[in-house]
């Protein structure tokens, strides 16, 4: 049997069963308003009850594993973490959300790996110093709650426990399986991610909460420019790309941040140019650097930024004209993320010139149109199963991690590109329930 058949049967297996068996128990017997009832009035199935649970399961976690029990040490780990998945649905299936509650959970999740962390830095798996950087932020981000109004975990919060997760994993098959060229790789690139998010996640929480959006159109804006000098220095455009990546998982957030919590008068103005910079502007100089004749390139990517500037303006325009405050539901025209999703990944990854100038050119009349295109953020991403969001994103995570340590993406941009096309024929498989919501 191979490593990789192991791996699926003593680890994979089990995880999968654990997990398929806490969806059905939790799907299964809280269905009815008498099942509710019953789930109320037991103390221990209280979400403060499991989540107090979680206390010492770290420090066990980290004993089992120092005992030689590699193996037991990772699966019980695993199981009391989706217990973390259990007492959020209870709470919210049978309204037992509480204040102290927002404190409660993400405080279990620190003691359920930091001694971890702790340990594996100590026996030489985990760089010490970004473990300190991560530590160091959790617990201020945590210490945080006792003195700022909105105590739940924010996103980057909750992709930053997530994230600790599939890290702490892939370390235990090394333990567990000796070393796998393709996890491997990954452990210090997911262990500096895990440290920035926990930045992020601490910061969010101390500035105000009207400024959330600013904030998060500001660094798109920083990333597009990162990204236009990645290409005009001459470096591989697969990095500007990247930075083009993060600018749009930045983009997902601003609008959602803004309808929550309010901007400034300036918020609008901060995503546009952003959204200019990032998705126009730098994949303008990807498409210009990708052809092997330069004024061709200059000429495909001129007509690609200037579709983007046109969709952008025309976008506000019209809006305004509709006296439409918040966001809408459908786009007429392919949004610009979208956009430089499919013309960016198509220049790094598709090598003939020919095929690349139609997709770009496609693109760019796309956006251009008044195809109706749902948003992704507000129409698409809440019909898809949490669990689907979960996986996908550790499998996206891990692959970008591979190509962070290896310098080598085929995995990640194949994935994006799939993404892009899927998304550029959904006009073909949905309809707009409202027209009132189009706008270009």
């Amino acid at each position: 049997m191979t490593v990789y058949t192991s791996i699926l049967v003593e680890i994979a297996l089990p995880v999968l069963l654990m997990l398929g068996a806490e969806r059905f128990a939790v799907t299964y017997f809280l269905r009815t308003p008498a099942q509710v009832a019953w789930v109320r009035s037991h103390t221990w199935l209280h979400p403060n009850s499991i989540s107090r649970a979680r206390y010492p399961m770290g420090f066990v976690s980290a004993t089992f594993l120092h005992m030689g029990y590699p193996k037991l040490s990772f699966l019980f780990f695993t199981f009391w973490m989706i217990t973390d998945i259990t007492d959020g649905d209870i709470a919210r299936k049978c309204d037992l959300h509480t204040e102290e509650g927002e404190t409660i959970d993400p405080f279990s999740d620190k003691l359920m790996y930091t001694p971890m962390l702790v340990y594996l830095s100590w026996r030489g798996w985990l760089n010490p110093y970004l473990v300190g950087f991560f530590l160091t932020f959790d617990i201020a981000g945590q210490l945080s709650r006792y003195f700022i109004k909105v105590k739940a975990a924010n996103l980057f919060g909750k992709a930053k426990t997530f994230l600790v997760v599939v890290l702490l994993i892939v370390v235990g098959l090394e333990w567990i399986y000796g070393p796998l060229p393709l996890l491997g790789r990954s452990i210090q690139p997911l262990m500096g991610m895990v440290a920035a998010l926990a930045f992020c996640s601490t910061f969010f929480k101390l500035i105000p909460n009207y400024w959330y959006a600013n904030i998060l159109s500001i660094l798109n804006l920083v990333c597009g420019l990162a990204g236009c000098w990645v290409i005009l220095a001459g470096h591989p455009a697969v990095y500007a790309l990247g930075l083009v990546f993060l600018g749009q998982f930045l983009d997902l957030f601003d609008g959602r941040a803004a309808e929550r919590w309010g901007s400034t008068p300036q918020g609008e103005l901060f995503d546009d140019v952003a959204d200019g910079t990032s998705f126009g502007l730098t994949v303008g100089l990807i498409v210009t650097a990708s052809f092997a004749k330069l004024w061709v390139g200059a000429l495909i990517g001129a007509l690609y930024v200037g579709a983007v500037v046109y969709r952008l303006v025309r976008f506000v325009v019209e809006k305004r004209k509709a006296g439409i405050a918040g966001g809408v539901g459908t786009f007429a025209g392919m949004p610009s993320p979208a956009g430089a999703l499919l013309a960016g990944t198509t220049c790094v990854l598709i090598p003939s010139d020919l095929v690349a100038a139609f997709i770009v050119v496609a693109t760019s009349l796309l956006m251009v149109s008044r195809v109706p295109y749902p948003h992704f953020g507000r129409t698409v991403l809440p019909k898809i199963p949490k669990i689907a969001k979960v996986l996908f994103l550790g499998v996206f995570l891990f692959l970008l991690a591979l190509g962070v340590r290896r310098d080598h993406y085929t995995a990640a941009l194949v994935v994006c590109m799939i993404a892009a096309v899927s998304y550029l024929v959904s006009p073909l498989f949905w309809k707009k329930s409202d027209s009132r919501d189009a706008l270009s």
